[in-house]
């Protein structure tokens, strides 16, 4: 009976503590959600997503259009221009804001992280010509290890690929069925090392990474 009753008092806090998850949610008028890859390579296109969403109103003191800007960071800036590092997107959101309407924008880019080691996605939300700011996503951004061993397993993957793609091309270019011989031979084991190659990137690099 004691065991019941403590179940049910568990049961009321958890359902109290989700209501308080959702109502600390519900007073953010502008949320944006950034989708990237945990793991980068170094001087390579790193994918990024962010999607805008607002209640009705709360972007309507806007008098210039909206950008989505973000840098791949040691550590954030109070603004766009204030943070150092390469830039992952900065582009205008389309559509814009309607007056009085809730509002949801997606906005898709890739930028070149230029430095090893643990970084910072500084994500903005700012206005046009004055950088009048709406939101931002530095209190708990998300983080990118751009990786040395991804980074390498990759290169060696994209090496092992352009050259079977070499081996390829002097295929159809062997006249002789000697050299076709030799040549198909070489593909054989280039082909093996581009798929020993694949998988071991994927398993340095994860999910997201370019390869």
């Amino acid at each position: 009976m004691a065991r019941a009753f403590l179940a049910c008092i568990l049961a009321g806090l958890a359902a109290v503590s989700a209501t308080a998850a959702a109502g600390a949610d519900s007073i953010t008028p502008v949320r944006l959600a950034i989708t990237i890859a945990p793991t980068a390579r170094l001087a390579k296109p790193l994918d990024i997503t962010v999607t805008v969403t607002a209640d009705a109103g709360a972007l309507d003191s806007s008098t210039a259009p909206l950008r989505i800007r973000a840098r791949l960071a040691g550590e954030c800036g109070g603004t766009f221009d204030t943070t150092p590092g390469p830039v992952l997107i900065d582009q205008r959101l389309n559509p814009q804001p309607a007056t009085g309407h809730a509002y949801t924008a997606t906005a898709r880019a890739a930028g070149k992280p230029v430095a090893y080691g643990q970084q910072t996605v500084c994500a903005f939300l700012e206005e046009e010509g004055d950088d009048r700011q709406f939101a931002d996503d530095t209190v708990d951004p998300p983080q990118v290890d751009v990786s040395k061993r991804c980074t390498l397993a990759a290169g060696r993957y994209d090496r092992d690929r352009a050259a079977l793609a070499r081996a390829k091309r002097q295929l159809r270019h062997a006249r002789r069925p000697a050299r076709r011989a030799q040549v198909r031979k070489l593909i054989a084991r280039r082909t093996r090392a581009v798929a020993r190659d694949r998988r071991i990137a994927r398993s340095a690099c994860g999910p997201g990474v370019r390869l």
